[in-house]
C-alpha cells in the first residue's frame, strides 16, 4: 500500500516539474514577441558565446585571474579580521576606564574631604582662606 503511495506522489512531482518547465519555456517565448527583449537576449548570448570562446582559448589567463581575485579577497579579508581584533581590543580596554575613573573620583573625593582639616590654620578669622 504504501509503495502505491510513494509512486503516486514521485508522478504527482514530475507532472508538476513538467507543468513548470513548459511554464517557462512558453513564458520565455511569449517574453521574445517584444523587439526589445529579442534584441536584448541576442545581445547578450553573443557576448556569452564570446567569452565561452575566450575562456576556451585561454584557461591560463582566466585561472591567473581568479587566482589574483582570490588572493585580494584574502588579503582583504586578513586586514578586516585585524581591525575588527583591534577595534575588540580598544572595546576591552575602555572597558575598563570606568572602574579607573571612580577610583580615581574616590581618591580626589578622599583628599578633598581630608585637606580642610589640613588647612584650617590658613583661614582668617572670618572664615576666608588666604592665598599666600
Amino acid at each position: 500500500m504504501s509503495n502505491i503511495r510513494e509512486e503516486y506522489k514521485c508522478a504527482k512531482k514530475s507532472k508538476f516539474m513538467q507543468a513548470v518547465f513548459i511554464g517557462a519555456l512558453v513564458g520565455a517565448a511569449v517574453s521574445l514577441f517584444d523587439k526589445n527583449t529579442r534584441y536584448s537576449v541576442l545581445e547578450n548570448s553573443k557576448s556569452c558565446l564570446s567569452n565561452m570562446k575566450e575562456l576556451v582559448k585561454n584557461p591560463n589567463g582566466v585561472l591567473s585571474q581568479v587566482r589574483e581575485t582570490s588572493s585580494k579577497v584574502r588579503s582583504t579579508v586578513e586586514k578586516i579580521s585585524d581591525d575588527v581584533s583591534f577595534i575588540s581590543q580598544k572595546v576591552e580596554e575602555m572597558k575598563d576606564i570606568p572602574s579607573q575613573v571612580a577610583q580615581v573620583v574616590i581618591e580626589t573625593k578622599e583628599v578633598f574631604a581630608a585637606e580642610p582639616e589640613d588647612s584650617t590654620s590658613s583661614q582668617d578669622p572670618q572664615g576666608r582662606v588666604s592665598s599666600n
